[in-house]
């Protein structure tokens, strides 16, 4: 029982210092900055198939899951992209939703996304995805990349299996 007490302590203790720190919007609003310029890093990177820059922004456990449900590491989606199999052209975020946890040292931000398909022939393909960030010394580093594909809901129309995924 007196475990229980001391961790029901320690745990009001926490919650009661975090209170004045999230009174401040200033902290936060620092952080979503740098997260947001991370972010078009990322794009511009991934435009100009920078390999170099999407190395430094991309964490050492960083886990890649694309549109289809294929998992690649760092290195596997750095080595597809400069072999040409990642074909995703012209990407654009059109929204972003951006929030901080762990005290400002983790951020989840979520959206939509255009582009184009290059193996399709230049079809368009508009998507959600969710990214994971992690402050670390050298600024932030995404640690997850996970995309969904929107299709129309025509697209699952005669007979075909909406869990299929192209």
């Amino acid at each position: 029982m007196r475990l229980l007490s001391i961790v029901t302590f320690c745990l009001a203790a926490l919650s009661w210092q975090a209170a004045p720190a999230a009174a401040s919007d200033a902290p936060v609003g620092l952080a979503a900055g740098s997260v947001r310029e991370a972010e078009r890093q990322r794009t511009v990177a991934l435009n100009g198939r920078d390999i170099e820059l999407l190395r430094r922004l991309i964490s050492g456990n960083y886990r890649h899951v694309e549109t289809n449900g294929r998992l690649r590491t760092k290195t596997e989606f750095l080595q597809a992209l400069a072999r040409d199999e990642y074909r995703i052209r012209n990407y654009e975020v059109e929204d972003m939703d951006i929030e901080l946890l762990e005290d400002g040292g983790v951020a989840v931000v979520t959206g939509t996304y255009r582009a184009t398909r290059a193996d399709l022939g230049g079809q368009p393909l508009r998507g959600r995805y969710v990214r994971v960030w992690i402050r670390q010394p050298e600024g932030w580093r995404m640690s997850l990349h996970q995309g969904t594909e929107i299709r129309p809901a025509a697209s699952y129309s005669a007979g075909g299996d909406p869990r299929a995924l192209q």
